[in-house]
């Protein structure tokens, strides 16, 4: 999977997200092209992947988000998903689905509007509420993310897991992951992890005995083990990054909104693409193609066995 950040600026301020001593955003000149993202998605495209994930910050605000999405969509055969915090969906997601995104992942951490508008700076979480609608209707389910975070938010571990008895929505708990200068992370980040097996007693005990569901089960190759509860609609996946790394079956680079090919959420294993689009000797499409390919070999090669314990850059740099 290439999960592409088009953006590092959001509408929203979740302090896991962005960095403690105030948001420095990247300039828009610095940003990819379209023509970029697509000549970069294209090759990886010709390598074989075919999962590619739009992220951001929050995609919606870039303003060519639409042109995007279509050329990503004119690839070929592959899965086009995006993630967002919801807030525009209402008037965008019959476009978005127009232009060839095939589902949306929505990111919410609570359900209370008070604790809302806290976690994310300022949001109203009636307009979450509005875009979760919007999504639900016009791409017929959603996957929810949930960052569970002790003292924050983890009271409401069963109230989420409600969503996915209820409809056919996959619900996705995500353990703390301390990244950059985060608001949350400048103290001590362990405070705030909620392990998933917490996650999973919490939900049992209000909801029943959960059971293992098939991976198939959820489209698309997200890195959540899937739980099903009693008489559920849906499904309920976990994230444990934390307490239980999965780097071993990691299958993602991450391209961030200004060029750089990441390895890895946490480690910094990185290659900067800009100098290689911009070089004038790659005058024809094999020599591109061939500098690009030791970039992505490079890259990969960095992957670590096992992720660090912190992240060195924020999450809205990066892509999530």
């Amino acid at each position: 999977m290439l999960r592409i950040s088009v953006t590092d600026r959001c509408n929203l301020r979740c302090g896991y997200c962005m960095p403690a001593g105030g948001v420095s955003f990247q300039p828009k000149d610095d940003l990819l092209t379209p023509q970029d993202l697509a000549r970069i998605s294209g090759f990886a495209h010709r390598l074989g992947v075919r999962y590619f994930k739009i992220t951001g910050g929050e995609p919606t605000v870039r303003r060519d988000l639409i042109e995007i999405i279509q050329r990503l969509r004119a690839l070929g055969s592959a899965d086009l998903s995006m993630t967002s915090n919801g807030l525009q969906m209402p008037r965008m997601a019959a476009s978005l689905k127009e232009a060839g995104i095939d589902r949306v992942t929505l990111s919410v951490d609570s359900l209370r509007p008070d604790r809302y508008r806290d976690i994310t700076g300022g949001g109203r979480f009636e307009l979450f509420e509005e875009g979760l609608e919007a999504t639900a209707k016009v791409f017929g389910t959603v996957k929810l993310n949930v960052v569970v975070m002790r003292g924050v938010n983890d009271d409401e571990v069963a109230d989420f897991a409600g969503l996915a008895r209820d409809r056919d929505w996959t619900v996705r708990f995500i353990e703390f992951m301390p990244l950059g200068s985060s608001v949350l992370a400048d103290g001590d980040p362990d405070q705030y992890l909620v392990t998933a097996d917490e996650v999973t007693s919490s939900i049992e005990a209000v909801h029943g005995s959960l059971a293992p569901v098939e991976g198939s089960a959820d489209p698309g190759v997200g890195p959540a083990r899937l739980l099903a509860m009693p008489g559920g609609r849906g499904r309920i996946g976990l994230i444990h990054a934390m307490s239980r790394p999965f780097c071993e079956t990691c299958n993602r680079l991450r391209l961030t909104s200004s060029g750089i090919l990441r390895s890895c959420l946490f480690d910094g294993g990185e290659v900067d693409l800009v100098p290689i689009l911009r070089e004038k000797s790659h005058d024809s499409e094999s020599k591109l193609d061939e500098a690009l390919l030791e970039a992505f070999t490079q890259c990969t090669a960095m992957k670590p066995e096992v992720h660090a314990s912190r992240g060195g850059r924020a999450m809205s740099s990066i892509g999530g």
